[in-house]
């Protein structure tokens, strides 16, 4: 296990060029922390052009869909008129880890960009700042900016998010030390594991603000879930009407299933 180090960008760890190097960059897994503000909101990255302002920890509604399954919101979103081609992301994002139940929450992001590898003050802004100052059941969304995969998280980044109380982590790359992050139950979906990280390829270039991941837009706030199934996002001005149509659906679920265990046939107990 790397032994983690704090870190600045004048260190004898940078590369010639102020970029970081992979020591380095796993040296500031170790940053301090960024404190939330006095009312549990996040505090805007400084710097970043976001237009998202502060997120609540849970947008009203969301509570009502902890613990749904990811098919059956979208089959909910389906039957409203949503795109499906616009809110599942892509089939390759899977979950990494061994994960139970569904991981849901309101999506903090991080948007990379290709080009110039980044420097420390960029992974300060925009990868460790949104971390340290996501509410509490949040979901960390990733985009990667490239259709490499490389890895956008480590273990050290894992444990800082896990201390932090996020829900779980989505990125449309791919991740590494899964080993150890498998040993600290947080659930992380991914296209896969990969040895190396993005190098010079990709740069993080803003924090909160919509991005695309796996095919889909994703706003901050927005809820982000996914299960063993896959992983999909309910807009947030979405999330009463997909919860009341949640519930009705749950309800002719649970009577199908009820008839069935009382012999009755496929033909006489389903519920469409």
């Amino acid at each position: 296990m790397t032994t983690p180090q704090t870190a600045r960008p004048d260190d004898a760890d940078a590369a010639p060029d102020g970029h970081l190097s992979r020591r380095m960059f796993l040296g500031l897994g170790a940053a301090a922390a960024v404190p939330l503000t006095a009312e549990g909101r996040v505090r805007p990255v400084e710097g970043a052009p976001s237009t998202s302002g502060t997120l609540t920890a849970q947008p009203a509604g969301g509570e009502r869909l902890r613990g749904v399954s990811a098919t059956l919101l979208c089959d909910a979103l389906t039957r409203l008129g949503h795109d499906r081609a616009r809110f599942t992301l892509a089939h390759d994002i899977r979950a990494t880890v061994a994960t139970e139940g569904t991981m849901i929450g309101p999506a903090v992001t991080t948007q990379y960009a290709p080009g110039r590898g980044g420097s420390a003050d960029d992974i300060r802004r925009f990868v460790f700042d949104p971390v340290d100052a996501a509410p509490a059941g949040s979901v960390w969304v990733i985009e990667s900016g490239t259709t490499e995969r490389v890895s956008m998280l480590g273990e050290l980044i894992v444990v800082a998010c896990r201390q932090r109380g996020l829900a779980g982590i989505v990125t449309d790359s791919g991740c590494r030390d899964i080993e150890a992050i498998g040993r600290l139950d947080l659930p992380l979906f991914s296209t896969g594991t990969v040895l190396y990280g993005p190098g010079a390829a990709i740069h993080p270039v803003a924090a909160n603000v919509p991005v695309t991941c796996g095919g889909a837009v994703i706003r901050p706030g927005d809820l982000v879930a996914a299960d063993v199934d896959g992983a999909l996002v309910v807009p947030v001005e979405a999330i009463d009407e997909v919860a009341r149509l949640v519930e009705e659906l749950q309800g002719k679920e649970d009577a199908t299933r009820a008839a069935l265990a009382r012999g009755a046939s496929l033909r006489d107990a389903y519920q469409f």
